[in-house]
């Protein structure tokens, strides 16, 4: 009991010097103005956006606050106000089919096993000569002389299910992209899988304005989303965000171990919040570089989506240009801006999901 309360001192210090440091800077600040006319000023392009995607998505803005002007988010998007300890947020819920395919628990487990270059000392030929001598699998080896140690060890995980052990042991000895990790999400259950993306207001030390999480239900992605209608009710989105983390779960994510999971600690560190996001974690960008690289222009979300799936978004607000439509959305108090950012976060999620199951295809 003791040593938990020091430990709670010792989260509350570092959680107050950290957000001491950031407040320096002021957090973040909006200046509200009813004001809709920019003038001819046009502030500068985010990096990653050519002038014609400018262009369009200032066009397709400027739209959008003039049809929705005067209305309500609650009558334009469906969701209601979530009440948490931490204050509240708008929730948004809605569900679509998919067949996710992933691959069959048995078949996983087997295709890991049958890998005996997973076992330090075995290279390529050296797992020739052991096949050949009938050690088909990693298992046939916990009584060799020489690998049984290692093996059994390996095994033990496998048994216990230690995805996290699992992808440490494979990426050490491959990479981090190889695709028996990837068949190692195939010892969960689908229901397990948390499969989430955020939006925010930038790089690091500013808000997150959205939190979109998937989850899978038979043959149905279940979507909820938390948006800030204002910046001050980030806790509230982050504590609704964390209600779908269990000790069961399993992340899936687009560059999450880069940027979306690294970003949430900051946050929650900011407001002094705990959350268990030591996961297992599939980052879907690294093996969609490994599986396709070469075959499309380049391994972003949306560029997958069109040459793997077929889809072609419609008015989208590109990542880097929802800073400016949110911003948008505070000074004016119009709710158009809002709609594509909750629009591109979904469809995000959709095809997240669909490219998890795609490799699954692919290398399965």
């Amino acid at each position: 009991m003791i040593d938990e309360e020091k430990h709670k001192k010792k989260f509350d210090r570092i959680g107050k010097r950290w957000r001491q440091s950031i407040d320096k800077v002021k957090e973040y600040e909006i200046i509200e103005d009813e004001e809709e006319d920019y003038g001819e000023f046009i502030p500068s392009i985010p990096y990653g956006i050519d002038y014609r995607g400018y262009e369009e998505a200032e066009k397709l803005k400027h739209r959008l606050l003039k049809k929705y002007k005067g209305k309500k988010l609650e009558d334009v998007i469906e969701g209601k106000k979530l009440k948490t300890p931490k204050g509240v947020c708008y929730h948004i819920e809605c569900q679509d089919k998919i067949n996710l395919k992933v691959i069959n628990p048995k078949h996983a487990r087997k295709k890991i096993l049958s890998d005996l270059k997973l076992i330090c000392g075995i290279r390529e030929e050296t797992e020739r000569i052991m096949k050949k001598e009938g050690h088909k699998t990693i298992y046939d080896l916990t009584e060799h002389p020489r690998f049984g140690s290692d093996a059994k060890r390996f095994v033990e995980i496998i048994d216990k299910c230690d995805t996290c052990q699992i992808i440490d042991w494979v990426g050490h000895r491959f990479s981090k992209s190889h695709p028996l990790i990837l068949y190692s999400s195939g010892l969960h259950n689908k229901e397990d899988f948390i499969i989430f993306d955020i939006e925010s207001m930038g790089l690091f030390t500013r808000p997150i304005i959205l939190f979109g999480v998937a989850q899978i239900s038979g043959n149905h992605i279940l979507i909820n989303q938390y948006l800030l209608r204002d910046i001050k009710e980030e806790p509230a989105a982050l504590t609704g965000f964390l209600s779908h983390i269990d000790e069961d779960s399993v992340f899936i994510t687009f560059n999450g171990r880069t940027f979306d999971v690294p970003y949430i600690r900051e946050r929650l560190t900011y407001y002094r919040m705990k959350g268990d996001l030591e996961k297992p974690h599939f980052d879907i960008l690294h093996f969609s570089k490994r599986a396709w690289r070469g075959c499309v222009p380049n391994c972003r979300l949306n560029t997958l989506e069109k040459y793997l799936l077929g889809i072609e978004r419609k008015d989208d607000v590109p990542s880097a240009l929802v800073p400016d439509f949110y911003e948008t959305y505070m000074r004016s108090k119009n709710i158009g801006p809002l709609i594509p950012i909750i629009e591109h976060n979904k469809q995000d999620l959709v095809t997240l999901a669909n490219i998890f199951s795609k490799l699954h295809e692919e290398w399965g």
